[in-house]
């Protein structure tokens, strides 16, 4: 059969190696990919969704596989199927989950799904009158989409005001800050939770552990994620009973009875569990609805289960025959980044403030076979040289038979990689 993958970052890559793995795939598209994407598959240059779609009818693509979370809010999956194509991923009703925080935490309150105490403010200076009012810490989230970064940890009234101002005022987001969600902070243990779903039957997938500060100790800004590594040290099977008891199948029921949406596909939860007397009560801090970045890349290299029988079951709706099997080995991302550098004017700070592009990259080639590399924002100059053109650059992602060795391994490999700036987390799997 012949695949089309939608995106250009690293889940993307490594979503087109997991369908170029599978004996049933003869070819893999993806759209509109990078350098690295195209040494594993087929790149084709289709920016807008209705390009993607002619393309899929006439090169008779048999399934297409929807990576990042903008297309799917622009109703990719409701112009395939309106014209017979299948495609994985939301439709666009269900993709305001992710493309409105505001919207998402109102459903999930409604439905009864545990979520922070928040408001939605829509007025800069109503938000900061409701800021002053709560009296405790909170976290201040552009509405929109903001690739991963649009959420804001405040642990002051004044940091909390000043993220309303960058926000809704100086627009750093984009559009996404035309509203806010502001929420009450809460303290436990993160967790990103993964699912497939045909939109009735949920199939939990083994979880990561995910790293979003910049800077290492946690510390630094929010990215869109600087490594991440699978399994997850501490999530057992009685948590995932109460994950999905509690929010995934009430969530999934919950959307289609109630607002006649029938989500299918990825659904990704990111959660706080918090300690309640003898209980832990999973809150959901947001609501994703494809594959994690980072996360995919250590998810799907453990997924022993061919993608495509996945996908047709969920197509089929029949998901209930599928039970995934999962390599028990460790995977661990490390994610190289465009860091500080000097420029014309001064300095660029780095990802995910302001960074040098078009710098060439060495040594990807002498990266041990045993490893996978998964390039997010990469090309290839007039020249055929491989430089950046993005924040996250590129990734090396290992196997061991504990996490310590999967660790080792990573920044062993990741010791290979130069170009001018790079910048990595090397505390990624500590304990």
């Amino acid at each position: 059969m012949k695949v089309l993958v939608v995106g250009t970052g690293g889940r993307d890559h490594a979503i087109a190696w997991k369908f170029s793995q599978s004996p049933r795939v003869r070819r893999v598209y993806v759209a509109h990919g990078n350098a690295g994407i195209a040494r594993t598959a087929e790149c084709v240059n289709l920016r807008t969704i209705e390009e993607m779609a002619d393309f899929a009818e006439k090169e008779k693509i048999d399934l297409t596989f929807v990576g990042p979370e903008k297309p799917l809010s622009a109703g990719i999956a409701d112009l395939f199927l309106s014209r017979g194509l299948n495609i994985i991923g939301p439709n666009q009703k269900a993709s305001r989950l992710e493309s409105s925080k505001c919207d998402a935490k109102v459903m999930m309150r409604d439905l009864g799904i545990p979520v922070p105490e928040f408001e939605n403010f829509s007025d800069p200076e109503k938000a900061r009158d409701y800021i002053r009012s709560v009296g405790y810490p909170v976290v201040v989230k552009a509405d929109g989409l903001a690739a991963g970064k649009g959420s804001l940890v405040c642990d002051s009234v004044e940091q909390a005001e000043e993220a309303v101002r960058q926000i809704m005022e100086e627009r750093v987001f984009g559009d996404a800050g035309q509203r806010v969600d502001i929420e009450k902070r809460l303290y436990g243990r993160e967790l990103s939770f993964f699912c497939f779903t045909d939109g009735y039957t949920i199939v939990p997938m083994v979880a990561a552990q995910d790293y979003k500060r910049a800077r290492e100790n946690d510390e630094g800004k929010n990215t869109g994620g600087m490594g991440s590594y699978s399994p997850h040290p501490w999530l057992n099977d009685p948590l995932v009973k109460t994950i999905m008891s509690r929010v995934a199948e009430p969530l999934i029921r919950g959307v289609r009875e109630k607002y006649s949406i029938l989500y299918r596909g990825i659904l990704y939860l990111g959660l706080m569990l918090v300690e309640e007397g003898d209980d832990v009560t999973p809150y959901v801090l947001e609501i994703n609805i494809r594959l994690g970045d980072p996360e995919a890349q250590v998810i799907l290299p453990r997924l022993k289960t061919d993608l495509v029988d996945i996908s047709e079951a969920i197509l089929a709706g029949d998901l209930k025959r599928i039970s995934p099997e999962w390599d028990p080995a460790y995977r661990l991302c490390l994610i190289a980044t465009s860091g500080m550098t000097k420029g014309k004017k001064g300095w660029y700070k780095g990802y995910p403030d302001r960074y040098k592009i078009g710098l060439p990259i060495e040594g990807v080639e002498n990266i041990d076979p045993d490893c996978l590399v998964f390039h997010s924002g990469t090309e290839l100059d007039a020249s055929g040289r491989l430089v950046t053109t993005g924040g996250r650059v590129l990734c090396v992602v290992s196997s061991g038979a504990t996490l310590g060795e999967a660790r080792e391994k990573a920044l062993l490999e990741m010791e290979k990689i130069a170009f001018e700036g790079i910048y990595y987390r090397k505390d990624i799997g500590l304990q």
